[in-house]
């Protein structure tokens, strides 16, 4: 490993990217991460798109695609954990991020297609759960602990899924209409209430009832809802012990918290990890 270091340990941009021509993967590996730190990085990989090297372009395309994911990853850190952007956004954002295949105009095109059909509708609580019905779109019944239940692009093709995800489509269906409805929790789940108070509840069927006099709830704004489902897909990877997955969704709460990985308890983190001492012929050292 040393001597793969010291190969790519130059700092001619120019070498660093032949090296990306290098079969050996280690060596490649090595390059992608110095080219990577080089500020203007995303400038000089533009001159080596279009090569002729179909090794070269391949692995200039994986950076282009290290470098857009890493740039979504920062805007939705900066952006919508902090609650600077609205919900369905940013469930278009965390469903590309999940999945680089997912394409946000795809989703749009599909949410769109409902849009037009609930312009068919009048613009009122009854109509919007009848029209969520019609479309199918009910809780998930089985598999609750898989992460698709809380990704936008899974519950629009699916038309199942948790909730919060129903609730954030009905609302953006809604909003194009004058129908303004805010998400609330209550009773402990998700649910929506318009300006008349009338609330629907997904779980229940799409049921609307007027919201009695007194009855408590809480409204829960853009940050709240998308923390709670990140959450929730953190807490799915820790059950199913999918280390790619609770990497990816703890960084993103951990930047909520302020601190780093490192802080969570081992083996997620090193926190409280074991020295790595070793067993003495007498036990254990004091």
């Amino acid at each position: 490993m040393t001597t793969l270091k010291n190969k790519v340990g130059i700092s001619n941009d120019s070498a660093l990217f032949s090296l990306l021509q290098d079969s050996n993967e280690s060596v490649a590996s090595l390059a992608m991460e110095q080219i990577l730190q080089l500020p203007d990085f995303e400038a000089k990989m533009r001159n080596y798109q279009d090569t002729a090297d179909p090794i070269l372009r391949r692995r200039v395309h994986q950076l282009s695609n290290i470098a857009r994911r890493r740039e979504n990853m920062a805007q939705f850190m900066q952006s919508s954990l902090k609650g600077r952007m609205d919900i369905w956004r940013s469930m278009l954002l965390l469903d590309q991020l999940y999945d680089q295949q997912n394409s946000p105009d795809y989703l749009e095109t599909m949410s769109q297609e409902l849009i037009r059909e609930f312009s068919k509708r009048r613009n009122n609580a009854n109509s919007l759960t009848r029209f969520m019905r019609e479309q199918d779109f009910a809780p998930a019944t089985e598999n609750w602990f898989d992460a698709s239940n809380y990704l936008l692009g899974n519950v629009l093709e699916s038309r199942e899924g948790a909730p919060a995800l129903l609730c954030i489509i009905a609302q953006h269906i809604a909003s194009f209409y004058g129908l303004q409805c805010h998400i609330i929790l209550y009773m402990g789940r998700f649910c929506l209430i318009d300006q008349s108070l009338n609330l629907i509840d997904p779980v229940a069927d799409w049921k609307v009832h007027k919201s009695p006099e007194g009855e408590r709830f809480h409204v829960c704004d853009a940050k709240a809802v998308l923390i709670t489902i990140v959450s929730h897909l953190f807490a799915f990877a820790v059950v199913n012990w999918d280390p790619w997955e609770i990497h990816f969704f703890s960084k993103m709460l951990l930047s909520v918290a302020k601190t780093e990985n490192e802080e969570l308890p081992y083996p997620l983190g090193k926190y409280n990890s074991p020295p790595g001492t070793r067993m003495t012929k007498t036990g254990l050292p004091k």
